[in-house]
């Protein structure tokens, strides 16, 4: 019913099916293998612990594949930037914070984190549990 060449052409378009669905499968875990976001700077320095520190950070983010991407900050829902059909942007804004921050690069498209970053705030003195009272006798 069936030649040799007939059966091998069904087994082989089934083969490259195969082949397509399982690398449209790991493209995602390759995006964001090949994602890259930094900070810089990537450490803020305050005098004393518990105080705010004050920067202006710039974060940097390029992808493999042209997409649409936003910018936020872990545990906020409002993004920072968003960009449309990009690969690769900039952004710069006024960093003011006590603690350490995180921020995340999301595809729009997918919904998907791919990109993280941290600015990690640090500090000089460490927090004094007693308040020092200054006498001049």
């Amino acid at each position: 019913m069936y030649s040799k060449w007939d059966i091998g052409i069904v087994l082989l378009i089934c083969a490259l099916s195969t082949s397509f669905t399982v690398s449209a499968q790991q493209e995602p875990a390759e995006m964001i293998a090949n994602t890259a976001l930094s900070a810089m700077p990537a450490k803020c320095i305050t005098l004393t612990q518990g105080r705010q520190c004050f920067a202006t950070v710039t974060l940097r983010w390029k992808t493999p594949i042209k997409g649409n991407y936003c910018l936020y900050q872990v545990g906020e829902n409002k993004a920072l930037d968003c960009w449309y059909n990009q690969q690769q942007n900039v952004t710069t804004f006024e960093f003011e914070s006590s603690k350490s921050v995180q921020y995340k690069l999301v595809a729009y498209d997918q919904e998907q984190v791919i990109a993280h970053t941290l600015i990690e705030v640090s500090w000089v003195h460490k927090a004094s549990p007693r308040k020092r009272r200054w006498r001049l006798f």
